[in-house]
C-alpha cells in the first residue's frame, strides 16, 4: 500500500527536473538569439546604414529579442522594410525574413516572408551570417525599388 507515495514522490521528482532542463535550455536559447542579433543582424542593418546614408537615404533600425528590422526612408517617406525574424522550430532557433514595401496608397504592405538566402539554403540560426543578410536586403531591396 505504501508503493503509491514511492510512486508519487517519483512523479513529482521527475517533473522538477523537467521543469529546470526546459528552463535551462530556454534560457541558452534566449541567449543564443541575442548573440545572434547582436553579432550579425545588428552589424550588417549597421553597415547597410552607413552606406545607404551616403545615397541620400535615411535608415532606422529597430529591434527586440526575437526580431529586428531596418527601415529605409527616401526624402523622410517610407521606402523599404526588411525585418529578420527568430522564432522555434521543432527545437531549432531559426531565422527567416519579411519584407514591406508601399502601396499605392501610400502604406506598407508585406510582400515577401521566407529564407534568408545563404549558401547553406538553411534557415537555421548558424547558417546565417552577416554578409548573407546584407546580400539578401540588397537583392530584394534592388527588386522592388528597381524603377518600373
Amino acid at each position: 500500500m505504501e508503493d503509491w507515495k514511492n510512486e508519487l514522490d517519483t512523479y513529482f521528482r521527475e517533473q522538477k527536473a523537467t521543469k529546470k532542463e526546459i528552463k535551462i535550455k530556454n534560457e541558452r536559447m534566449k541567449k543564443a538569439i541575442k548573440r545572434f542579433t547582436q553579432d550579425e543582424v545588428i552589424p550588417a542593418f549597421d553597415a547597410l546604414k552607413k552606406e545607404f546614408k551616403k545615397h541620400k537615404r535615411e535608415i532606422e533600425v529597430d529591434f527586440k529579442k526575437d526580431w529586428a528590422a531596418i527601415l529605409v526612408k527616401k526624402n523622410k517617406h517610407k521606402e523599404f522594410v526588411y525585418e529578420v525574424n527568430v522564432r522555434i522550430d521543432d527545437g531549432k532557433l531559426t531565422a527567416s525574413k519579411s519584407i514591406y514595401t508601399i502601396n499605392k496608397k501610400g502604406k506598407l504592405k508585406l510582400r515577401v516572408e521566407g529564407k534568408i538566402h545563404n549558401p547553406k539554403n538553411s534557415s537555421l540560426l548558424r547558417s546565417v551570417k552577416k554578409e548573407h543578410i546584407i546580400k539578401d536586403f540588397l537583392e530584394n531591396y534592388k527588386d522592388f525599388m528597381r524603377v518600373k
